[in-house]
């Protein structure tokens, strides 16, 4: 008779209170951090905008 093998459960280790807040609190400032790089984006794609804009308005030349 062949006797099966159990696998052995990987024991987690069980955080801390005080542990579980600085892994969330981490996961926080790493998506804050994503937060300003997409606002600087968004802010340079509205100043190249403006900038532009700006340009096309001061060379326009009508006819009179």
């Amino acid at each position: 008779m062949i006797k099966k093998t159990k696998k052995k459960a990987k024991a987690r280790k069980r955080l801390t209170p005080l542990q579980q807040i600085r892994k969330e609190l981490g996961k926080l400032e790493a998506l804050h951090a994503k937060e300003e790089a997409i606002v600087e984006k968004i802010e340079e794609i509205i100043d190249e905008a403006e900038f532009e804009e700006d340009d096309i308005n001061e060379n326009w030349e009508g006819t009179d």
